[in-house]
C-alpha cells in the first residue's frame, strides 16, 4: 500500500516539475521577446532622434572674464589691478588679453619714490591634466626709469610657468600661477619667481 502511494506521489511530482518547467520556459521566452522589442525600439529612437550639431564660430559661453588683484601696505605700498578677457579655443586651451595697473610707493628713508605703472599683455593657458596648466605670457609695461621722474620707458616681460586651476562650476575657476620672467631687466618691477592668484568667470 505504501509503495503504491509513493509511486503516485512520484507521478504527481514529475507532472508538477514538467508543468513548472513549461511555465518557466514560456515566461523566459516572453521576457526575451519583450526585452528584444524594447531594445529595438530604443535603438530605433537613438537612430532617428535629431543629432546635436557642434556649434561653429564665436560662442559667448566660451568667453572668460577675470583677472587678479593685489595689495601691499607699509614702507612699500603696492596696488595691483589686472583684468583679463579670454576665450576657450578648445576645452583645454584658453587664450586672451589683459591690462595691468600698478601703483608703487616707497617710504623707505632715502629711497622715497612713487610711480604709476601700466600696460597690457597677451597670454595662453593649456590644461595639461585635469587641474594643472601651463602658462605663457608676453607683457609690456610703461614705468619710470629707476628714480628719474622725467624718463619713462617700456619694459617687455616674457613669462613661462604653470599652476593649479580649481573649477568653480561651468567655465569659472580660481587659479594660482608660478611664473618665471625670462627678461629679467634691471628696471622690471618683478622678481623671480612671480606668483599670481587670479580667477575667471564664464559668461
Amino acid at each position: 500500500m505504501n509503495g503504491l502511494i509513493n509511486r503516485q506521489r512520484g507521478k504527481l511530482n514529475a507532472k508538477s516539475i514538467r508543468f513548472l518547467m513549461q511555465v518557466l520556459f514560456v515566461l523566459c521566452f516572453s521576457f526575451i521577446q519583450v526585452n528584444g522589442y524594447s531594445q529595438a525600439k530604443e535603438n530605433e529612437y537613438e537612430f532617428n532622434k535629431p543629432q546635436k550639431k557642434k556649434k561653429k564660430g564665436f560662442q559667448m559661453d566660451r568667453v572668460i572674464v577675470g583677472g587678479g588683484f593685489g595689495l601691499q601696505f607699509g614702507d612699500i605700498t603696492l596696488v595691483d589691478i589686472s583684468p583679463t578677457v579670454g576665450y576657450m579655443l578648445t576645452d583645454r586651451l584658453l587664450s586672451g588679453i589683459g591690462g595691468r595697473y600698478m601703483y608703487f610707493e616707497s617710504k623707505i628713508p632715502g629711497l622715497e619714490f612713487k610711480d604709476n605703472i601700466y600696460g597690457g599683455n597677451v597670454f595662453s593657458q593649456y590644461l595639461i591634466l585635469e587641474n594643472f596648466l601651463a602658462h605663457v605670457e608676453l607683457e609690456v609695461l610703461n614705468l619710470q626709469r629707476d628714480y628719474d621722474l622725467e624718463d619713462r620707458i617700456n619694459i617687455t616681460s616674457f613669462f613661462v610657468g604653470g599652476g593649479y586651476r580649481s573649477s568653480l562650476g561651468g567655465n569659472s575657476f580660481a587659479s594660482i600661477l608660478i611664473l618665471y620672467n625670462l627678461n629679467d631687466d634691471i628696471n622690471t618691477p618683478y622678481t623671480n619667481p612671480v606668483i599670481r592668484i587670479g580667477f575667471g568667470i564664464g559668461l
